[in-house]
């Protein structure tokens, strides 16, 4: 036997040997003599299957069997005994007793903890003598259709189900045609059970078929009956005890498909069917009994159907009838399907294709180095033509020299951005280029002395900016090249980065412009909040001078007093309304305007009152100047610019010119400010011949109190409002200036449409204050003083109130007693909760109750449309006086009335 040879043997032995290994027990668990069981470590007097008829029934067997191989699968392997009664119909009672005696004497004084009764003979003889042969043991029985009327605590098991159905589906499935399906009828009446369980669970759904009992009484019945069926009928085999010859020939003689129940007793005369497995029913019962052996009880354990019935079919048949495979359901199995080409001749296969596979890579291999060896040369010229390209293409100058100066190579890219002549590209030194370059250079003497330093150290990097007296500025790098570690010359590469300079430049302009407009919102958002805690005071301040007014005869001396008060409170209420306009929470009252009525009403106030060494020149260009905006702060907008304007040219001489033009947004544009970067603009510019500013000043101009004049020259807030009445239009504003060079702004607003004529609204007298008639007023304010004058100012109108200084407390109030109230009057901002929140909570129980909200200033655009949707009649600004107060809470209260 030749050695490659002896391997395959020697794992072929092996395997037979682990076969019979694995083999032995079972066998020896079939036979019934004591001497063949081994009595150390077995479980033969623990666990006993107890089998109605011989060794020799088909089904028995298969049950037996499934019941040993779920024993041997555990670890360690079980071992039960195994008793066959051997049962006869006919058997009698004093047969039946002395197979009682025979039992209990074979198994007295033993411990049998579980016995399996396999059989319908086998389990109401347990039932019946368990008491006697095997005490205190429980019970597990099989192979039975149906429970005992009285099963005893001590017994649970498995039943049989015969899935007739489901064959019946297959046989519909594989047999379009079928109409006559017929049931073969026995002693045992199994057949007519089946034919009501089709007729019950699928017959309905085929009604064309018609379902038939056939009980014959022998053999040549049967195959007389068979014989003569046509072929849209089928046969279904239902008796469970045949000869095995009988099921081959009555498979032989039908000529229609057989179909059947149980496998494997009906499986040599059948084509298949929804088959219940023995061994699957089998091992079902011995695994409740193995729980039962491990200390469960029978009675917490209930009895179970038999383990799911699965499609089988068998090749033959499939191919004498025609039927496809694919015809059958999903999962069936094939048996005797004969295996393909590669299971049968795999082993050839695997080592011819092993065998063509090297023979094959032999030959690409020597293909290959062939080819290699005729594609070096043309790899190597590809090779040198990528790299020139490449060296040509890329968007770095490059010049490559050797250690004396003289030129190797260079690329198209530094002949182009060094302007190298026609004459001086096919033979020139560094020097010669040196030269050239330095006629265009910003520093020549500083990029010689770099030039001689290198070449002084040969083997040192460097890298640094040169500039170009046009304004170009290269990147320059500098590294020497190494041929095996050996210096050879040197590499010089330039970057043009005039473009990122630039752009570096202008990114820096930006941040600076952005951090300037950062901090002017800064300064906006701590003005407007200063200024809405001002209010609360300036509220109390007038209310009360107003209130005490009130209360004295107009010739009492400190009548005058308090309107001294009063007219204070009003300069200080203008102050803190400039100041929220610098901060943008003043909402202006906006229209279209035409501005230049009213940059002419502004210098025609102006030439009256400065000197007339200063000239005034106005360029109005002939262009559309309409924007959306409230006259009175435009006007004092350009006011405030213009006696600005005045003052830094000291009393004259001087010019002041104003011009009124339109302009397209662009990036020339966007550089000053980036909103300007599109859209139509109205811009008004002021200049003046001034003393200028330097970038410093410029910086700080529009925050609040800044000034450069003397003391009691200015506030400091005229640009400042000046910046917040443009911003608050949605414009821009720019400044040009420079020391000993004037003045510039730019007032840039969007452009409007121009709007129709309308007729001025006459002035009336204003109408008195209305007064209420007794409505309860929920007051709701966290300032003491403004709640205070609230009150006297509702009580004096005559109102009933209520303050509560915390929303809470006002939660509270409605919430005890909603109806009492006609109106609630509330503070905006307020802790723990505005009055949006509290106006929302109120309208989640009230919808009905009118709300008025009270602001030092309107927040935002989004405050106002939240607080319209939420349905606030009115809103009134602090500090309010006690007409603006009995206006909007009877302009609420009618609103409510009109609903």
């Amino acid at each position: 036997m030749p050695s490659r040879e002896l391997p395959c043997v020697r794992a072929f032995l092996l395997s037979v040997l682990a076969i019979f290994l694995v083999a032995q027990p079972a066998r020896t668990l079939g036979v019934n003599d004591p001497e063949a069981v081994p009595k150390t470590g077995s479980l033969r007097n623990s666990i006993l299957i107890l089998v109605t008829r011989s060794p020799g029934d088909p089904w028995a067997a298969s049950e037996v069997e499934g019941m040993l191989r779920f024993f041997q699968g555990q670890v360690p392997p079980l071992l039960p005994g195994i008793e066959y009664m051997d049962w006869r119909n006919g058997m009698g009672e004093a047969q039946e007793k002395r197979l009682a005696d025979y039992f209990a004497e074979k198994y007295a004084g033993g411990k049998m903890r579980v016995v399996i009764a396999q059989g319908a003979q086998a389990v109401p003889f347990l039932i019946k003598y368990r008491d006697r042969i095997f005490p205190s043991a429980q019970g597990v029985f099989c192979g039975v259709n149906r429970a005992e009327k009285e099963t005893p605590a001590w017994l649970t098991g498995v039943l049989e189900a015969n899935d007739a159905p489901g064959t019946f589906q297959l046989a519909r499935m594989l047999q379009p045609d079928l109409r006559r399906f017929v049931v073969l009828e026995n002693a045992t009446n199994s057949g007519r059970g089946a034919q009501q369980t089709i007729l019950e669970a699928g017959a309905a759904e085929a009604p064309g078929i018609r379902i038939e009992l056939l009980k014959t009484e022998n053999a040549q019945e049967i195959f007389a009956a068979v014989e003569s069926l046509s072929a849209d009928a089928a046969v279904l085999l239902t008796r469970r005890q045949h000869a095995r010859q009988f099921l081959v020939e009555l498979r032989e003689r039908c000529p229609v498909p057989i179909y059947g129940l149980r496998a494997p007793v009906h499986l040599p005369g059948i084509l298949g069917g929804s088959l219940l497995s023995g061994e699957e029913h089998g091992a079902a019962a011995a695994e409740i009994a193995l729980r039962l052996f491990r200390g469960e009880r029978a009675d917490a354990i209930p009895a179970v159907a038999n383990p799911a019935s699965r499609f089988v079919v068998q090749y033959d048949q499939m191919v004498r009838f025609g039927f496809p495979l694919s015809a059958l359901p999903e999962g069936t199995e094939v048996l005797g399907r004969p295996p393909g080409i590669l299971a049968e001749h795999g082993r050839m296969m695997l080592i011819a294709g092993s065998l063509l596979l090297v023979l094959l890579g032999a030959v690409v291999s020597l293909a290959w180095i062939l080819r290699q060896k005729r594609a070096s040369a043309r790899a190597l010229d590809h090779s040198l033509s990528a790299l020139n390209a490449t060296f040509d293409s890329i968007s770095d100058g490059v010049l490559v020299v050797d250690l004396r100066g003289r030129v190797t190579n260079s690329n198209e890219r530094f002949l182009e951005m060094w302007g190298i002549p026609r004459d001086l590209q096919d033979h020139f030194r560094d020097e010669i280029l040196l030269r050239h370059a330095l006629q265009h250079l910003k520093d020549p003497a500083a990029f010689i002395a770099r030039v001689k330093s290198l070449y002084a150290h040969p083997g040192e990097c460097s890298s640094d900016l040169v500039e170009f007296t046009d304004g170009r500025v290269f990147e320059r790098d500098s590294r020497p090249q190494r041929e095996a570690d050996t210096i050879v010359g040197r590499v010089w590469s330039f970057r043009d980065i005039s473009q990122r300079i630039a752009a570096e430049r202008e990114k820096h302009h930006f941040v600076e412009v952005l951090a300037q407009s950062q901090k002017m919102e800064a300064i906006g958002t701590l003005a407007g909040g200063i200024a809405h805690d001002f209010n609360n005071i300036l509220t109390g301040v007038i209310g009360y001078a107003e209130l005490a007014r009130a209360r004295l005869p107009a010739k009492h001396p400190s009548a005058v007093d308090l309107g001294d008060v009063l007219s204070a409170g009003e300069r200080a209420r203008d102050l803190v309304r400039r100041i929220l306009t610098f901060s943008r929470k003043h909402k202006p009252e906006k229209h279209a305007v035409s501005l230049k009525p009213v940059i002419g009403e502004v210098l025609k106030l102006l030439r009256a009152t400065i000197p007339a060494s200063i000239e005034i020149h106005a360029d109005f260009q002939e262009a559309a100047d309409c924007v959306l905006a409230d006259a009175a702060q435009i006007h004092q907008a350009v006011l405030n610019l213009a006696t600005n304007a005045v003052h830094a040219m000291a009393g004259g001489p001087g010019t002041l010119n104003v011009r009124l033009e339109n302009i397209s947004g662009g990036p020339l544009l966007a550089r000053e400010d980036a909103h300007l970067s599109a859209g139509e603009w109205v811009r008004v510019s002021v200049s003046d011949t001034g003393h200028g500013m330097d970038p410093v000043t410029v910086r700080r101009i529009f925050e609040p109190f800044y000034t450069t004049k003397q003391p009691g020259e200015g506030t400091g807030l005229g640009l400042a409002v000046v910046h917040g009445i443009v911003t608050a239009h949605g414009g821009v504003v720019t400044v040009a200036s420079a020391p000993g060079k004037g003045s510039t702004f730019h007032l840039c607003f969007p452009l409007a449409p121009t709007p129709a004529v309308a007729s001025a609204a006459s002035a009336g007298p204003s109408a008195a204050t209305p007064r209420g008639r007794g409505e309860h007023i929920l007051v709701v304010e966290d300032e003491t003083i403004v709640a205070d004058v609230a009150r006297s100012f509702l009580t004096a109108l005559g109102y009933r109130t209520t303050i509560c200084l915390s929303p809470e407390h006002a939660l509270e109030k409605l919430h005890t007693d909603p109806s009492r109230y006609a109106l609630v009057l509330t503070d905006l901002s307020m802790p723990r909760m505005t009055g949006l929140d509290l106006i929302r909570r109120i309208h989640e129980t009230d919808t009905r109750i009118p709300c008025v909200l009270c602001t030092g200033f309107v927040v935002s655009a989004s405050t106002e449309r939240e607080a319209t949707q939420l349905g606030v009649s009115d809103v009134i600004t602090k500090p309010y006086s006690r007409n603006d107060l009995g206006l909007a809470l009877d302009r609420a209260l009618h609103a409510k009335q009109a609903d």
